[in-house]
């Protein structure tokens, strides 16, 4: 039983350790609750498993036995006063609908709550010793501050995307309910001795293993499957990225894009062809220009892949956001003008992306692709739509298509994976898309219903995109006007 206290500490330790190597400004508090949250583990791992079996060890010096004693006194202080509030934090600034000013009058106002609570322990007690009738209660305030703002941030989010990702984050306020009915309601007093401990509890504490270790597991299981906070493990990219260049990824994708592009000219042909035969030559001559829109499409995706085919290079460029879409729905309505699909575009967000502006449209002209591809006989619709927030620019692919089965949502984006039943698809086009995104410091995301459709997110870095002096006033004006709903 020793044995799992250590590792009770060394998981939380290692786990929080690991999302803070990962860490953006929104998951940072969410990485140091885990990594606090082991600093209980690590006193009581200290106390019970560890130095009773080296504190009269000759090697071992008395100054480096006191300096291990305090740190886990000072653990248990970090525990009692600090978790609390770092808890509270994660959940208020897991909150992108919330102004960055009203976060941190916030955050300031919740440091220095920790930190009167902290100095009135220091004035009534000694550093070792701790009576939680004198915090339970506002350790308890912080607690359900903090489960409030875990649920804000999952209640807001409107993206389907986004929010399935933070229903995953209401583990931690589950975990932290439990640890304040185990520790802060269950214990009565604390005192650490030396290498020893006076604890007067109801002894919910002792099951407190069960919780950790299950929560480790299920953030991995997570972490390694679907992604978690917005990390997903570098080996499954880098198993990705492998498969891709062993395949010759850009042969294939160019093959790909080439099929592609020929079924809108052959299409275009036959359109000029008619026109020309019904004497509408002026017709026919602006379809042809949409052939040479085509052409010089593919020839430029020719022309930047590389020789040997291994992977992608960005040739990046400062480009209006609407003039880049627009453009690839022009492309694309070619393949909807006889079907009874209808393909919009919808701007929330206008400005400038810093990007690779063919390797873009092509990503984007193979989701509409795709979603062409889902959509039933009697014909649906189609909608890119842009956004963004502080975090991130998005540019969102809905469709209302038949739907991706659930089984098939983590395998979509595998090279060669595909569930058309059809010798010309390969399989490739997501894969691509997802190597254009990563390669931008993004990601393509994915959400699903069967028989309800289909949404695919292209998530760029917010500090590729200036939103434009006019888009910002909107913004700010919607701001001013809506009070209740801000974002």
């Amino acid at each position: 039983m020793k044995i799992i206290y250590i590792l009770m500490f060394l998981s939380l330790w290692s786990l929080g350790l690991f999302f803070l190597f990962h860490r953006t400004r929104g998951n940072i508090w969410i990485a140091l609750t885990i990594l606090l949250g082991g600093s209980a583990s690590y006193a009581f791992a200290m106390h019970l498993s560890i130095m009773p079996h080296f504190v009269h060890a000759q090697w071992l010096p008395v100054s480096i036995s006191h300096l291990l004693y305090l740190s886990t006194v000072v653990a248990m202080n970090i525990y009692f006063y600090v978790l609390p509030t770092v808890f509270a934090m994660g959940g208020l600034w897991l909150n992108d609908h919330m102004s960055l000013r009203l976060k941190w009058n916030i955050s300031g106002v919740l440091l220095l709550g920790a930190g009167a609570l902290l100095t009135g322990h220091l004035l009534n007690e000694s550093l070792n010793s701790f009576e939680v009738d004198r915090f339970r209660l506002w350790d308890g305030l912080y607690i359900a501050l903090g489960c409030f703002f875990y649920y804000l941030a999952y209640a807001r989010e409107r993206n389907p995307s986004l929010r399935h990702r933070r229903r995953r984050t209401l583990l931690f306020p589950m975990v932290m309910l439990w640890a304040y009915t185990s520790d802060y309601v269950g214990f009565e007093r604390l005192k650490l001795g030396w290498w020893s401990f006076e604890l007067k509890s109801n002894g919910m504490w002792e099951a407190n293993f069960i919780v950790i270790l299950g929560t480790v597991a299920i953030i991995l299981f997570y972490t390694i499957r679907y992604g978690f906070l917005g990390i997903k493990l570098r080996i499954e990219r880098e198993r990705i990225d492998y498969s891709i260049r062993t395949l010759t990824m850009g042969v294939s994708i160019l093959n790909h894009s080439i099929k592609n592009e020929i079924q809108k000219i052959d299409y275009l042909a036959e359109k000029s062809r008619k026109q020309l035969q019904a004497g509408h030559s002026d017709k026919a001559f602006r379809t042809i220009e949409q052939v040479h829109s085509l052409t010089a499409h593919l020839l430029n995706m020719v022309n930047r892949i590389k020789e040997k085919a291994e992977d992608i290079v960005l040739d990046e460029g400062d480009y209006d956001i609407r003039t880049l879409i627009d453009s690839v729905v022009q492309s694309a309505s070619t393949l909807v003008e006889n079907k009874p699909v209808i393909l919009t575009a919808r701007y929330e967000a206008e400005g400038r992306l810093v990007c690779d502006a063919v390797h873009v449209r092509e990503t984007l002209s193979n989701m509409i692709r795709n979603a062409l591809d889902a959509m039933p006989s009697s014909g649906g619709k189609i909608t890119l739509r842009t956004m963004a927030t502080r975090k991130e620019f998005r540019i969102e692919i809905k469709d209302n298509g038949v739907g991706i089965p659930q089984e098939y949502l983590s395998k979509i984006f595998e090279p060669f994976f595909t569930t058309k039943k059809n010798a010309l698809n390969y399989g490739l086009g997501l894969s691509y898309c997802t190597s254009v995104i990563t390669k931008h410091g993004g990601s393509l995301s994915a959400d699903s219903e069967p028989g309800i459709g289909t949404t695919f997110v292209l998530h760029f870095p917010a500090f590729r995109f200036r939103a434009s002096a006019h888009n910002i006033k909107l913004t700010r004006e919607r701001h001013s006007l809506d009070h209740l709903n801000p974002s």
